[in-house]
């Protein structure tokens, strides 16, 4: 029996409009209705995370930046976990050397050395998530999303590296659809031990610490719970959230997901923009899944 729902958020829980649609928060507070305890798990910082939820009036645990903090329903850190500073020295010269943007999200915000290719690379990640947006849309989405979560610029990511009050949880970087420099930098990292290295866009390459991943603090957090992880859902549609969908009982991915991300789930739902998570919700609460 279904004791917990883990839901990603882009080109899952949110629509093209980067919202809660009002299918999908009807179901939700159902399912807690119900006694089921329903948390975000998310690539998104807590910064960006939280607001989306509060605006639909869902209170909710979080796990964020792809595992490396998670979060109780007042917004309390439970747990952090960052790259370690020798690991830093050596993801930052890869994706200097093939020429990708990239950014360092800590546990006191985001971190910049150019907020012009942030906003171009941010347009480029918001299609990747949602292609029905025009490039102009993208674009202005993303400077709405500066005003809700302020990126500090910085001259040299040195000085956030060498901050010993600051904590690198995750390394961000985004390029075009498919640039083949993503693949190898992609790969260079992966040779780089000790660190989880994975995607959540076609655009995108995300780094964290080895053992800071959905499915780590998924567990961690049910443990806490005492729910079996036999009895948790989890949702979700790229490569970031693969852990979470082999760590719980039921693995539901979105009809927009990665082919090889629905290969591996034991349901498919519809799309995140035709209210998937409220359709998988409801197949759980009439337990035909």
């Amino acid at each position: 029996m279904i004791q917990l729902i883990a839901s990603d958020m882009d080109g899952t829980l949110l629509n093209s409009e980067m919202e809660i649609s009002e299918a999908n928060i009807t179901a939700i507070k159902k399912a807690q209705a119900a006694g089921i305890e329903f948390v975000v798990a998310t690539g998104r910082s807590i910064e960006e995370a939280k607001p989306i939820l509060d605006a639909a009036k869902i209170s909710c645990r979080f796990i964020t930046s792809n595992g490396a903090q998670i979060f109780d329903k007042n917004g309390e850190n439970n747990f952090t976990l960052g790259i370690d500073k020798d690991k830093l020295t050596q993801i930052i010269p890869v994706l200097r050397e093939h020429k990708i943007y990239f950014e360092l999200f800590t546990n006191n915000g985001g971190f910049t050395e150019n907020i012009d290719s942030r906003l171009a690379s941010v347009a480029h990640w918001l299609k990747s998530t949602s292609p029905n947006l025009s490039e102009a849309e993208a674009l202005a989405t993303a400077k709405s999303h500066m005003t809700t979560l302020p990126i500090h610029q910085v001259n040299n990511f040195n000085e956030v590296v060498e901050n010993s009050e600051l904590k690198v949880l995750k390394v961000f970087a985004m390029g075009q659809r498919h640039d083949p420099a993503l693949a190898l930098a992609k790969q260079e990292l992966n040779n780089i031990a000790g660190l989880h290295v994975t995607s959540s866009g076609a655009n995108n390459i995300e780094v964290n610490h080895i053992d800071a991943h959905k499915g780590a603090s998924l567990k961690k957090m049910t443990d806490k719970l005492g729910i079996a992880m036999q009895d948790v859902a989890a949702l979700g549609d790229n490569f970031n959230d693969v852990s979470m969908l082999q760590a719980a009982g039921l693995s539901i991915a979105m009809a927009n997901g990665e082919a090889a991300v629905k290969q591996i789930a034991k349901q498919v739902t519809v799309a995140n923009t035709q209210n998937g998570v409220a359709h998988a919700i409801d197949n759980i609460l009439e337990k035909k899944w």
